[in-house]
């Protein structure tokens, strides 16, 4: 017999119904016949809770592995889903979501990769639960759910804000645009105001998918999507660029070359910052160059050039700055320790340091902006980045105000320099299928 005392009562029950001794006896029939049908009764019961909880517990299943397909894929189109970030992205996103409605995954989720890297396959079992202990005779029954996100078309991924929890996680204020030519915007932000704008304001791109909402008004002349599952870093595996000893300390350049004739600095350390005055012209020569604990500006006036050229700004002082009427034509490098990368910011600096475009003559940005704990600051009042072939932007927020044109392309033929492992052709949209 049974120690739950529910049962005991049903069991005791059961029992008087089988002595025959009663048969005959009339007297009390409506009870015995009430204690007869007591587990019948008993038993819908249950199996009517039972029902009701599976259901629902079906459905809190359903949408966590949907969920963590999706976010699975999108770091597909990333180029760098790994076996081990599956398994972050299941515990990340199924488990936690479970835990949300007090339902334990356990290690009954699995997960693969298949469609030639094109699709994502989860699968999440776990036993039905009963309201009454014992209603099931043997092992309870187990619930299934599956889901599949493939990968479809070729998207480009061109913007990308990482952080997850502020609001205005991409801001544009007055009559500012960006136009991000044949190609995807991603705000990571939960916030409902993760991507906030101004009437004014103007976004042209295939699509913009903001991890939380929208706030403002503007003209979206793009697909809009809310709820997307954050886009990780995809240059969060780079590793960062060795250093050597000082080529130069707290290095000004003051009047400096002509059209003609510039002034030449070569690739290394550049110690306490690096300053390019007023009226000064400048050629970088290719390679990399390490600004160091201070801050890289270009002054009003100069004009710098610089093929095949990367910077790593690096230390806490070290910001960039491109000052009004300064003329900037910059492409990445297509070999080396920052290939593809125009801007490396230290990812060990402190959050929301300010980058900022101020001159209306920055034309050609041909390369990657990857600024991880950065904010990008565009405040200018004329088109930034129009000449490039293709301008990528990894940031940790965007703020385009006054009224710039940000003009990020896409042509990635039109240049020998690469782009980065998990930006560009490698994007695509994450689609269910079950």
């Amino acid at each position: 017999m049974s120690d739950d005392p529910v049962w005991s009562r049903v069991e005791t029950t059961k029992s008087a119904c089988q002595i025959s001794a009663f048969a005959d006896d009339t007297r009390g029939a409506v009870a015995i016949m009430a204690a007869c049908a007591f587990p019948a009764l008993l038993l819908s019961v249950g199996a009517a809770i039972d029902y009701g909880m599976a259901t629902r517990d079906r459905a809190i299943m359903q949408a966590a592995v949907d969920a963590a397909a999706i976010a699975a894929a999108r770091d597909l189109t990333n180029g760098h889903l790994t076996d081990k970030r599956l398994t972050e992205v299941v515990n990340g996103f199924a488990a936690r979501q479970l835990e949300t409605h007090g339902l334990d995954a356990g290690n009954n989720i699995a997960a693969r990769i298949i469609n030639s890297n094109r699709s994502v396959d989860m699968n999440l079992k776990r036993p039905m639960r009963s309201a009454f202990s014992g209603l099931w005779s043997s092992k309870a029954p187990e619930m299934t759910v599956t889901a599949i996100a493939t990968v479809v078309g070729n998207q480009k991924i061109c913007v990308v804000a990482l952080d997850t929890a502020s609001i205005e996680t991409i801001s544009m204020k007055s009559n500012s645009w960006l136009t991000a030519q044949d190609c995807n915007v991603y705000s990571n932000s939960k916030s409902s105001s993760g991507v906030k704008t101004d009437s004014g304001i103007r976004v042209a791109a295939k699509m913009v998918c903001s991890g939380g909402g929208y706030s403002g008004a503007g003209e979206f002349l793009a697909r809009k999507l809310t709820d997307c599952p954050p886009v990780s870093d995809p240059l969060a595996l780079r590793p960062e660029p060795p250093e050597g000893a000082c080529k130069a300390k707290g290095l000004n350049v003051i009047d400096k070359g002509s059209p003609n004739a510039r002034h030449v600095l070569q690739p290394g350390t550049y110690c306490g910052g690096l300053f390019i005055g007023g009226n000064s012209f400048v050629r970088f020569e290719p390679g990399t160059y390490i600004v160091k604990d201070g801050p890289f500006v270009v002054d009003s006036n100069a004009d710098v050039r610089g093929e095949y050229v990367g910077f790593y700004l690096k230390g806490e002082k070290t910001t960039s700055q491109f000052l009004s009427n300064a003329r900037v034509v910059l492409n990445a490098p297509k070999d080396g320790p920052l290939t593809g990368l125009l801007f490396f910011e230290d990812r060990a600096t402190s959050l929301d340091r300010e980058h900022v475009i101020k001159s209306n003559f920055v034309s050609n940005l041909t390369g990657t902006m990857y600024l991880p704990r950065g904010k990008l600051v565009v405040d200018a009042t004329n088109e930034v980045a129009q000449q490039s072939a293709f301008t990528l932007i990894v940031v940790r927020k965007l703020y385009l105000s006054a009224s710039p044109k940000l003009v990020v392309k896409s042509d990635y033929r039109g240049t020998d320099v690469p782009v980065p492992s998990g930006l560009g052709p490698l994007g695509g949209d994450p689609v269910l299928a079950r």
